[in-house]
């Protein structure tokens, strides 16, 4: 079982942020997440709305833009978004970009076709807000969600409101919590395996 972990807050913010790719691109795990983003978003229907939260530096933007979605974004880091249009280039002018808090989205309820969430809920913020960042997702999204989520290999705990959830959840519990904010899992594509520690996917939900 994971020990307790600080959460690592909204730090990306200027030279972090301009230097965000070019350390992910290092990651085996982030390819390994682009091509399972991919296979998912292959599964789903063409010409969805899709809200990506934290944009970042839009790396899922050119398969939304395959699949013909519109595009927007919400980031609480101006930076980041300036390092995502930096990035992109042309591509950064079909997305409607916002600079928010997660906890208080700044949408109409079912607002979107589908809420994608990766690198954020799992570790960046505490159990506490990822379950409201949660419930907020699930209310602007009226069809589907791909939210990256971690488990381990036992019977899992319940996390602390004031710490991470990393993987501390079993994946039933990681189930649980979904249905409990009005998602249900379609598909779940494994995107990195620690032995002894747990996994971490990408979930494909269909909103109850």
């Amino acid at each position: 079982m994971l020990k307790q972990t600080k959460p690592k807050g909204d730090s990306y913010y200027k030279g972090r942020a301009q230097n965000y790719n070019k350390k992910r691109l290092k990651q085996e795990w982030w390819h390994v997440e682009q091509k399972e983003m991919e296979a998912l978003l292959e599964t789903l229907p063409r010409d969805l709305s899709v809200v990506d939260i934290p944009f970042g530096t839009g790396r899922f933007v050119p398969f939304y833009d395959k699949f013909g979605y519109t595009i927007a974004g919400l980031d609480a880091s101006a930076d980041m978004i300036g390092a995502a249009r930096e990035a992109l280039g042309a591509l950064y002018d079909k997305c409607s970009c916002t600079v928010g808090d997660a906890m208080d989205l700044p949408y109409k309820d079912g607002a979107f076709d589908l809420v994608v969430s990766t690198r954020f809920l799992r570790d960046i913020v505490t159990f506490g807000m990822a379950k409201k960042m949660l419930a907020e997702m699930a209310r602007v999204t009226s069809k589907y969600a791909i939210i990256q989520l971690g488990n381990n290999f036992t019977t899992g705990r319940t996390p602390d409101d004031d710490e991470v959830m990393g993987g501390n959840l079993s994946k039933a519990g990681v189930d649980k919590l979904l249905k409990e904010h009005g998602l249900k899992v379609k598909d779940r594509r494994l995107v990195l395996s620690e032995p002894e520690i747990g996994e971490i996917y990408h979930i494909l939900c269909e909103k109850i």
